[in-house]
């Protein structure tokens, strides 16, 4: 079985093919409909693959998560009223490729320092 899947609003589409025939099931964020068996599982499987995919996107891509640090610490220092307005504005400021390439510095310089205090003090249990 293969899943595949769409999300509009508060739905989430999940067509799932098997022995040549798609089985379309809408399943409601706060009240997923039964599915079969078969279905649960390659359901199950999809969502595990994705998110092993999206886990090695992420580490590979350490700027998206300073992007995203970076525009929720602004927001949440300034809470302006008109969030989407303010979001435009501050993606597309001239400096943020400076800023989060040196936040990315930052944290490699933490990681390391971490890594070479674990290394002299090993934890004992």
């Amino acid at each position: 079985a293969v899943v595949s899947t769409q999300s509009t609003g508060y739905f989430q589409h999940y067509y799932i093919t098997n022995n040549l025939r798609m089985e379309h099931a809408v399943i409601e964020k706060a009240n997923p409909i039964a599915l079969s068996e078969d279905q649960k599982a390659a359901l199950n499987k999809y969502k595990i693959e994705a998110r092993k995919d999206n886990e090695i996107f992420l580490r590979q891509h350490p700027e998206v998560s300073c992007l995203i640090s970076d525009f929720l610490h602004e927001v949440l220092l300034q809470r302006p009223e008109q969030v989407v307005e303010f979001a435009a504005n501050h993606f597309t400021q001239p400096d943020i490729r400076t800023r989060i390439n040196s936040q990315i510095k930052e944290e490699k310089k933490l990681l390391r320092r971490e890594a070479r205090n674990a290394v002299k003090s090993p934890k004992t249990g």
